[in-house]
């Protein structure tokens, strides 16, 4: 019963800390962002500097340790840019996401002229989603901070309904395991065999 408490809270607290980073992620999805690519940024910096040292507390030198120093140095170099300038860290993913939907697009319409050239009667269906598809593409690429801040909401959405559920599901394990050990309560023998005797007399 303790060890089932004992995990009861460990489950409540990490419900909790998901429900308080998801709302703080509602609710300054900016901020949110920055201190996101920062961590990732802190991270990156210390793994390449990892691997720099790597390099030179191995005294053998081969193509493997060299290869790996450049590489540091490089993530190093990603790391420090990233922290100093996180918001133009995060405005590439959008636009690299909107030139990927972009391209799709473009390929779409292509599609669609052979859709005409086949005379299929509903070409223009494959063109408006052709367009819409075009249209998605150009928006994230021209007006990334709205894709961030959207999609940040949406992250922390999701963390507060999974906090939330958590602590539902573990507040009726709890209920219905303390109901269950109570219709399990052990059976007092000597009691049942006094009530045996005294039924016999």
């Amino acid at each position: 019963m303790e060890k089932l408490k004992k995990l009861k809270l460990n489950h409540v607290f990490e419900a909790l800390i998901m429900i308080t980073i998801g709302f703080v992620l509602i609710f300054w999805p900016k901020a949110s962002l920055v201190i996101m690519a920062r961590a990732l940024a802190i991270l990156l910096f210390l793994a390449g500097v990892v691997m720099v040292v790597s390099y030179f507390v191995h005294k053998e030198k081969n193509f493997f340790h060299s290869s790996g120093f450049i590489i540091g140095i490089i993530i190093v170099g990603v790391g420090t840019w990233i922290f100093f300038n996180p918001n133009d860290f995060t405005d590439l993913i959008p636009k690299i996401f909107g030139l990927f939907i972009l391209i799709t697009g473009m390929v779409n319409l292509s599609q669609t002229f052979s859709l005409v050239s086949y005379k299929y009667p509903l070409w223009w269906l494959s063109l408006v989603l052709a367009i819409i598809t075009i249209g998605m593409g150009v928006f994230l690429i021209v007006d990334p901070a709205f894709f961030k801040k959207f999609a940040v909401i949406i992250i922390g959405i999701f963390l507060v309904y999974d906090g939330i559920s958590n602590i539902w599901t573990v507040s009726r394990v709890g209920k219905y395991s303390r109901k269950a050990e109570e219709d399990l309560e052990p059976i007092d023998v000597e009691a049942v065999i006094e009530d045996v005797d005294e039924g016999k007399k």
